[in-house]
């Protein structure tokens, strides 16, 4: 089956459930004591109706999970959004008011102003916040947020919580926040990839090294059956933070048993698809938009060099 396909995220989920995962949206997690977690959280940056089949994909299995909806009209559908919650799926608000505001602000003024500082964004970006969670929250029940990762912008949406507190709003959870990363693993698809840390600028979590090293990491990508990662319930747990060991998602399947107890996996629906021509259009544009990306990251990392020496 082709890698990201909806006849293979099937049995991506199948074989999650085999190994005695119980697969959770992030609002149910924290009172659910089992002993092997997964929190299923889906970015719906565009094509909502993508969405809506793997959430009816999950449901016949038994699975919930939580669906973070944008407010740009790619991506918030309300039709949609009712028809997963109805399916018992957590909608929660994947917000971006750092860079729409930053991108209103470039436009108003030109790229012959100054320049503007974070700090002067984030006021105006806590009010805009609080508009679109107010108009999510006329659609669906949220309670938690997920940061969208606007990817070429110059500020990291989560910005705003450096001077307000989203619990003040009702919110009880933000992923990046809320989850002791030193304790959980995270696999992400972001760049239609399970391994694109190089080309991630802003989906990344904080820890320690993920407990794979190089080695290792190269034969899991060249072996198709034994791959020589950590074995046992010790050695999945070392597996922690971001997980970037896997290439595909069959090796991920081929793989579970590696997994440590306490896993998020973020699934971007927009990317998973069983036409052929959306599969393939989704490819191409995915590799031209990692070419970019990584060029963002790769900038970053030289700024960030030059203020240590200076």
């Amino acid at each position: 089956m082709k890698n990201f396909s909806l006849s293979l995220y099937n049995q991506f989920l199948l074989s999650l459930i085999k190994n005695n995962y119980s697969l959770l949206s992030f609002i149910s997690q924290s009172n659910n004591y089992k002993e092997k977690i997964i929190v299923l959280r889906h970015d719906v940056d565009m094509l909502p109706l993508n969405s809506l089949h793997t959430a009816e994909i999950e449901n016949s299995l038994g699975i919930q999970g939580s669906y973070y909806f944008r407010i740009v009209p790619q991506s918030f559908n309300e039709k949609i959004i009712k028809q997963i919650a109805d399916l018992g799926h957590e909608i929660g608000y994947h917000y971006e008011e750092m860079d729409t505001v930053y991108r209103k602000w470039k436009m108003e003024n030109g790229k012959w102003k100054r320049e503007i500082k974070e700090e002067e964004l984030i006021d105006e970006a806590y009010e805009l916040f609080c508009r679109n969670l107010e108009k999510m929250r006329q659609v669906a029940d949220i309670k938690t947020i997920c940061m969208h990762g606007s990817p070429l912008s110059k500020f990291d949406n989560k910005a705003i919580w450096e001077k307000y507190n989203y619990r003040d709003l009702g919110i009880i959870g933000e992923p990046y926040f809320d989850i002791n990363w030193n304790e959980w693993g995270y696999l992400t698809d972001t760049g239609r990839r399970w391994d694109a840390g190089a080309a991630s600028v802003r989906d990344k979590v904080g820890s320690k090294e993920e407990g794979v090293n190089s080695n290792q990491k190269s034969e899991i990508r060249n072996q198709k059956s034994e791959v020589s990662l950590p074995t046992g319930k010790e050695g999945s747990q070392q597996l922690v933070g971001q997980i970037n060991c896997f290439k595909t998602t069959q090796d991920i399947i081929d793989n579970v048993d590696k997994l440590p107890d306490k896993l998020m996996i973020t699934i971007h629906p927009q990317r998973w698809t069983n036409r052929p021509l959306p599969w393939l259009k989704e490819l191409v544009f995915q590799n031209a938009k990692n070419v970019v990306k990584r060029y963002v990251v790769n900038k970053s990392g030289q700024r960030a060099e030059v203020r240590d020496r200076g």
